[in-house]
């Protein structure tokens, strides 16, 4: 009896599961993940510098492709674009690039050896241009040229966060109007989406419009009238364009970005802002868009009031991903991650989380793209790892090879003392 008695004893305790080393919850702070990358309002520095501390982690680069194209096969990178790209890793800065060849007010950027042999129609809207005519050959061509060799140069390039695929249209926004008669059928901007999808395997795309085959292809969206022409019945605007064309989902796989409307931008944020048709609510426009970066020069221009200011930082901690860490529990050597989403959009780009010791090892787990009200549970193996101590505790990092270098993607989290601290 005292056998069978002790016996049972031991299994009885051998079922019992062992306590978790630690279970930590933390607290939510959405202004600690203030300008991370690939969020939030950006400007362009070549229309004037900032004079604000409006978060940034981008800026938006226009370049006419005549700077960047001398010849059928003879790209002028060096002088076109890299002095932008470089200016802006030193300012911290992602690039998001738009070539053009038809910005109205600006010089035509049809490159110089397809002047005379591509018909081009002059214009005086929006303060006059050069429309070209996009199915002459030789021009259809040097696009096709151009796409490839700037995705062969530059895909995956940390420095230009996102490519807006321009060249189309006036100011590279895909359409001629009034004059459209003057812009490409379906089948020649097909050709450009396919050749931009081809080109680029890892750097994000975004097009104007979801039009053509863009729904099916790596390609986002930018909506250039945010907050103007967003929400609402009219057809045309983008979120019914989206819902026509069933790409109101694709947000989930592939960034909506855009301008706030030039003329909303010193009235949006004003206490005073009456809404109507074309004056939408700004926050109401972030989350039907699931909107993660907007193009917003007044932002940075000092021309809001401290008031107005404050409520274009909240606005702007609205857009894109929020990672929160709310719970983190070691048991059996593994770390296990509860990872919350806060913010309207997942992170696009392949993300890791690295743990550290206090003596420099360290592992790491891929993070999947995080949607919001969708916890995702990311598990390391810490048996490797010297146990956090007393002055050394473990260091917990999200980083990407998408960003820049120096760029830090924090945690929308509070940071606690324990066991487990944040970088």
């Amino acid at each position: 009896d005292t056998d069978a008695d002790t016996d049972a004893d031991t299994d009885a305790d051998t079922d019992i599961e062992p306590e978790p080393a630690f279970v930590l919850t933390f607290e939510l702070d959405l202004a600690r993940a203030d300008g991370n990358p690939l969020s939030g309002f950006f400007t362009s520095y070549q229309w004037a510098e900032p004079v604000t501390d409006m978060p940034e982690s981008l800026e938006y680069v226009i370049v006419p492709l005549a700077d960047m194209m001398i010849g059928p096969d003879d790209f002028s990178f060096a002088s076109g674009l890299e002095p932008y790209l470089l200016a802006a890793e030193a300012r911290g800065n992602q690039v998001v690039l738009r070539p053009y060849i038809d910005y109205p007010s600006l010089p035509s950027g049809l490159p110089t050896y397809l002047e005379g042999q591509v018909d081009q129609f002059a214009y005086s809207d929006f303060g006059g241009g050069w429309s070209p005519d996009y199915t002459d050959p030789a021009l259809r061509a040097a696009m096709d040229a151009f796409i490839a060799a700037l995705g062969d140069q530059y895909d995956g390039d940390p420095r230009i966060g996102v490519v807006q695929l321009g060249l189309l249209g006036f100011w590279g926004e895909w359409h001629t109007w009034p004059h459209s008669e003057w812009f490409p059928d379906v089948s020649i901007q097909n050709d450009v989406l396919h050749a931009y999808h081809d080109a680029f395997a890892s750097t994000l795309l975004q097009v104007r419009i979801p039009t053509g085959d863009s729904p099916s292809l790596r390609i986002g969206f930018h909506d250039d009238s945010f907050a103007y022409s967003t929400v609402g019945d009219v057809p045309w605007f983008f979120v019914p364009l989206l819902e026509a064309a069933e790409a109101d989902a694709r947000w989930t796989e592939v960034p909506v970005g855009g301008e706030l409307r030039p003329e909303l931008q010193d009235q949006v944020f004003d206490a005073s802002y009456e809404e109507g048709e074309f004056q939408q609510d700004f926050d109401a426009c972030v989350q039907a868009t699931h909107a993660s970066f907007l193009l917003n020069f007044h932002a940075f221009s000092g021309i809001y009031d401290p008031e107005e200011q404050a409520r274009a930082r909240e606005s702007a901690r609205m857009m894109g991903y929020a990672y929160h860490l709310e719970r983190a529990v070691l048991e059996a050597g593994t770390l296990t991650l509860s990872i919350e989403n806060h913010g309207v959009a997942p992170f696009y780009q392949p993300l890791q989380v690295t743990l550290s010791d206090g003596h420099g090892a360290s592992v790491s787990a891929e993070v999947p793209p995080v949607l919001p009200e969708m916890p995702a549970a990311v598990s390391l193996d810490a048996t490797s790892l010297d146990a956090p101590g007393e002055g050394e505790p473990w260091a917990l990092r999200l980083h990407s090879d998408a960003v820049l270098p120096a760029a830090m993607v924090r945690w929308a989290t509070v940071p606690a003392d324990g066991p487990l601290r944040f970088e």
